[in-house]
């Protein structure tokens, strides 16, 4: 354990309570945001919503396992500030994004829960509770995204996680219905399953206030579907496969199995990299997809590790490698740069989330060596010198949230100084989960 992780962590902490706004019991920070401005969308400077992605939400529960992790009573007051904003103005998240972990009261209420449990708050805990059970309460076959960023895919895990740990079987029940729900909307081809995630969440967001000739090219042109993690087939493979070891279900786990089988298939051996298949040409990718937990290397990584995990399956491995091997390089690259970003969802931060994971899973002492080369550039680069870290928000500098700004950063050098007393936020895994059917595993 370095106590340089932790010090900047509780740096990052007292910065974040410094810069919050109050009101009451509530607390809110201002930061970049995007407003629709004539059909676009503008980069401007405003509040912070509810939610667990760029939120109070967020911000709130690095602050609550800053207190646990050093006793210092600002971070309580503030993350439980951050909490009950959350909780207050949940109404404020769109329909369509309600069920969310990342975007809606799912998110929302896990946070509050592991708030209530670091800062000793039963109250918090079973308010966290009572909107989980809000967002069960939406119906998966209603209007409810497919991905793990906002859909049914990112609610399995957290479900099963909570019902494991609150002996409440509800919640794995809800996590299975989801599961089913995802089976129906798979979509199987040649090779192998995947999702409509970006034409459905088209169909449910509201996009009145776009150019109406931006509407009509993205509704016209049919993507192939994603591979990666937030909205790709590899995260709706890894749900998949954790419903499975929980269920016992043979069906969750050759449709995980399948959804990897999709996300290997788009792997282009002479460039070693995995498509963009956000970017392409009558159905020809163009470009590669960044080295990122929400596109790309980093994420494809996190689900095959522990999918590895649950499975001991060795035809895991290429692709772990693969998504290592691709990430390494564009740490060099990032860590080269004059500015180099600190997120969780597309920044230094989040890529060393995958090479932590792998050396918690195998021992891995030079996944363990570039964990640490991250951690101590940010040190020595925005740290020490008290520069601004910058954000995953383009033409932004900090933002105070989770997966984008000062809160995921934080959080990274927690778990960079103690991985087991800080959980991952880029992938929620439920407790002792039992091995998949060796048949399938074999």
């Amino acid at each position: 354990m370095n106590p340089l992780y932790l010090e900047t962590a509780f740096d990052v902490g007292t910065k974040l309570a410094r810069d919050a706004v109050w009101h009451g019991a509530r607390c809110n920070w201002f930061g970049p945001v995007h407003e629709d401005f004539t059909g676009t969308q503008m980069l401007g400077c405003g509040t912070m919503g509810p939610t667990l992605y760029d939120g109070t939400a967020g911000i709130g529960l690095f602050l609550a396992r800053l207190h646990r992790a050093t006793g210092d009573p600002l971070a309580a007051r503030t993350a439980s500030g951050g909490i009950a904003h959350a909780l207050d103005r949940a109404a404020d998240i769109p329909d369509a994004l309600h069920r969310g972990f990342y975007t809606g009261f799912l998110g929302i209420g896990y946070a509050a829960m592991e708030a209530g449990a670091a800062l000793d708050r039963e109250d918090l805990r079973a308010q966290g509770l009572a909107m989980v059970h809000r967002a069960v309460a939406l119906s998966p076959e209603g209007r409810v995204a497919i991905d793990v960023m906002s859909g049914n895919a990112g609610t399995i895990p957290v479900l099963l996680a909570l019902g494991a740990a609150h002996a409440a079987p509800s919640l794995t029940e809800a996590a299975i219905v989801a599961g089913e729900w995802l089976l129906d909307a798979s979509e199987p081809s040649d090779r192998g399953l995947s999702w409509n995630a970006m034409g459905e969440m088209a169909e449910l967001v509201d996009l009145s206030s776009l150019a109406d000739d931006l509407v009509a090219d993205f509704r016209a042109q049919r993507r192939p579907n994603l591979t990666g993690l937030s909205h790709g087939a590899g995260g709706v493979g890894w749900a998949l496969l954790e419903l499975a070891a929980v269920s016992g279900d043979d069906r969750f786990a050759a449709a995980g199995r399948a959804a990897f089988a999709y996300e290997d298939s788009w792997f282009d051996t002479p460039s070693d990299q995995w498509p963009d298949l956000r970017s392409h040409d009558a159905g020809k990718p163009l470009g590669v997809a960044p080295a990122a937990w929400c596109h790309g290397a980093v994420g494809i990584g996190l689900a095959r590790i522990r999918a590895f995990e649950l499975t001991s399956d060795a035809t895991m491995r290429p692709a772990i490698q693969s998504a290592l091997r691709i990430t390494a390089r564009s740490v060099i690259g990032q860590l080269a740069r004059t500015s180099c970003n600190y997120s969780l969802c597309h920044g230094a931060a989040g890529d060393a989330e995958l090479f932590l994971s792998w050396a918690q899973a195998s021992g891995d002492s030079e996944a363990r060596t570039l964990v640490d080369e991250i951690a101590r550039h940010g040190i020595d680069t925005y740290a020490t010198p008290a520069r601004p870290w910058p954000s995953g928000t383009p033409g932004a500098s900090e933002s105070p949230s989770l997966m984008l700004g000062l809160a995921g950063t934080g959080h990274f050098y927690l778990r960079a100084f103690d991985p087991t007393a800080t959980p991952s936020v880029l992938l929620l895994t439920p407790p002792a989960t039992p091995r998949i059917p060796t048949a399938l595993a074999a």
